[in-house]
């Protein structure tokens, strides 16, 4: 669907109690060699202050692949988000990666069919409607994923956000 038309989703929280950085992102990270910053306190939106690390690989001045997440003080993870150019080689696979989460209970299987699925979906819709679209939800052991393709101008290739969250199950508007 456009992004216009998503569901709103509730508050986030924690993942799972305990699921932390180096329980899948540090490796994530180091088999698609992305570089992990250092947590560091930034400002959000309605006046808070949230946890945030973030790293990414450049290639002509623009971020062609990066990993990005939000954790509590104490390092459980809230939310990270894994974001590809379209148009670069992989694409796929490395979206399909951040799927396999070790995330207790998580059906990685069933995100996997998902995200092949969703990512035919928005493609589809993309290539038509040449503004930002976003898939159907997947939900599995408390946490969600989401699909979102964006680009800068119609005529881009665009870029994938896969975000995985806890909590903030969707809600129609």
């Amino acid at each position: 669907m456009t992004a216009d038309r998503a569901p709103a989703l509730g508050e986030s929280r924690v993942i799972a109690a305990g699921y932390r950085v180096d329980d899948f992102l540090t490796g994530l990270a180091a088999r698609w060699d992305v570089p992990l910053g250092k947590p560091r306190l930034i400002d959000a939106p309605q006046g808070r202050k949230v946890w945030h690390f973030s790293g990414g690989v450049p290639r002509d001045g623009e971020r062609q692949m990066a990993i990005a997440g939000v954790p509590t003080e104490q390092g459980d993870i809230i939310t990270f988000s894994c974001m590809v150019k379209a148009d670069r080689a992989k694409a796929s696979a490395f979206l399909e990666d951040c799927t396999d989460t070790v995330i207790p209970g998580w059906d990685a299987k069933g995100a996997a069919s998902w995200l092949r699925t969703a990512k035919q979906q928005v493609d589809a819709l993309y290539t038509k409607e040449r503004r930002q679209v976003v898939s159907s939800l997947y939900v599995s052991a408390g946490a969600h994923a989401l699909l979102l393709r964006s680009g800068p101008t119609p005529e881009s290739a665009g870029t994938y956000t896969l975000t995985v969250a806890g909590g903030g199950i969707a809600e129609n508007p």
